[in-house]
């Protein structure tokens, strides 16, 4: 699982391009900002950083992880903010656990102007799963129903999904006057894949086709945006919820199959323990989301 001060350090450095300099900035030893960086790159299998004797370079990827996270942590810096202005306020403080995809379109311009001390943990949903049970997080926000251990959901929203591919596909001619040639053909193209159980997928090819997919997964990304990033300049198919593609396929950056079939919803929740210590936490947390999607409802 991803520890949030490991991005801030990871930005910090790339702002600085010097372990010496990030390490002032962040009033850290040398060492511990290596260690976060080391720890950062171990977890996501990917060198961020050209170390030479004067000053670090990111590489491709380090660029590219930056712009996914600097704006979310300038919404973690609000937060901080916000709760320092008031601190001789009683708060609640809660610890909630999300995926970044879901942090990015879900909570990063909500939760900031919450009246509450707000730690949160990013990770894989099995990772923060695991988590939750462990005690370490109280409320996950954006989940999918399990059934690994004794927690309690609570409806949070549904999401579309959507057949996606890379914008310079063209599927021929001929297959199209065929479902099953379609089906087949579309079954053979490259695949990047949220995770190995394909939950999403096989909902999808069930509600669509009334079967289960024969898919074999060239690459496994645990990002719907980093998986829509990829489609933009690499060619391969995806099934990703709807709402995180819109904008690239109204700029003709990738396509979006099969509007005319049915929708494939796939339902989000809240979950937490069913014995736990902070239900006044996680009942007002709820309670601000509910009251932020129902105002921005009534202004709509």
């Amino acid at each position: 699982m991803i520890d949030l001060e490991w991005f801030r350090t990871f930005s910090a450095i790339y702002e600085c391009n010097n372990i010496t300099e990030a390490s002032k900035k962040l009033n850290m030893t040398q060492p511990g900002v290596s260690k976060h960086l080391s720890a950062l790159e171990s977890h996501i299998g990917k060198k961020l950083f050209e170390r030479t004797t004067r000053k670090l370079t990111p590489t491709e990827y380090g660029k590219f992880l930056y712009s996914q996270i600097n704006t979310p942590l300038q919404q973690l810096q609000k937060v901080e903010y916000y709760s320092s202005q008031r601190v001789k306020k009683t708060r609640l403080s809660i610890t909630i656990g999300c995926t970044l995809d879901f942090f990015n379109k879900e909570l990063i311009d909500k939760i900031y102007a919450f009246d509450m001390y707000i730690v949160t943990v990013f990770g894989t949903e099995k990772e923060l799963v695991e988590a939750l049970e462990q005690g370490k997080i109280q409320l996950l926000v954006g989940v999918k129903k399990h059934n690994l251990y004794n927690h309690q959901f609570s409806y949070f929203k549904s999401e579309a999904l959507a057949l996606v591919s890379s914008a310079s596909i063209n599927t021929p001619d001929d297959i199209r006057k065929s479902d099953v040639r379609l089906i087949q053909w579309i079954q053979k193209q490259t695949w990047f894949v949220y995770d190995n159980d394909q939950a999403d997928i096989k909902k999808f090819w069930i509600n669509n086709f009334n079967k289960n997919p024969k898919i074999v997964p060239r690459y496994i990304l645990p990002s719907y945006l980093n998986i829509i990033e990829v489609l933009k300049t690499n060619e391969g198919f995806s099934v990703v919820p709807k709402q995180f593609c819109e904008k690239e396929s109204k700029n003709g950056l990738i396509k979006i199959h099969f509007e005319s079939t049915k929708m494939t919803d796939q339902d989000l929740f809240y979950s937490y323990k069913s014995s736990n210590n902070n239900s006044k936490e996680i009942d007002e947390f709820i309670s601000k989301m509910k009251k932020n999607y129902a105002d921005k409802d009534n202004f709509s």
